[in-house]
């Protein structure tokens, strides 16, 4: 699937992309965007080089939805309900079993945080950047650009600069 998005900012060899939703966001559920969702962000593969700002086309491959939400519900759960059993198992009171459960859903999200950091945003194949539609950066002139740009200005105008001279000179020579 191929998506159009704005980079946000570049972390290291990854971008992160903002994709917008469309009419057909309702039918496909591929991204993970609910209908509440106005736009998703992606960590997307910036091999082509793109700049914070520049619109991107972005091909996001099929996802593991099997994966993802063992990743995302699973993992977090087990030990919150582990510390839950154990609190219930030793007979303390309901409100430390609760503050158990809590910490142990903190503690299984901090896991997922930390297996997420780990694996650099990696759970499926890493969206890629590949076409960059519209680059906001001013494109800048090299010295050469503006050596060559001053020449032909000079030519235009019938000026004679010291490069026009030497070519001219190289010319007769030749002849």
């Amino acid at each position: 699937m191929t998506e159009r998005g704005v980079v946000l900012n570049i972390k290291n060899e990854f971008a992160k992309v903002r994709v917008g939703r469309n009419s057909a966001c309702a039918s496909c559920g591929k991204c993970g965007m609910t209908e509440r969702q106005k736009h998703v962000d992606f960590f997307a593969d910036n091999s082509i080089g793109a700049k914070e700002g520049d619109t991107v086309v972005l091909n996001i491959p099929e996802t593991d939805s099997a994966r993802l939400a063992f990743v995302g519900y699973i993992i977090p759960i087990i030990p919150a309900l582990g510390l839950l059993f154990l609190v219930i198992c030793l007979g303390w009171k309901e409100w430390i079993a609760a503050l158990m459960f809590l910490g142990g859903l903190a503690l299984g999200f901090a896991v997922v945080a930390l297996i997420d950091r780990l694996h650099r945003h990696k759970w499926m194949e890493t969206p890629q950047i590949v076409e960059i539609v519209q680059s906001t950066a001013p494109q800048e002139q090299t010295p050469t650009d503006e050596i060559n740009t001053e020449d032909k200005l000079a030519e235009a105008n019938g000026d004679k600069t010291e490069t026009n001279i030497s070519d001219e000179q190289n010319i007769e020579k030749r002849r």
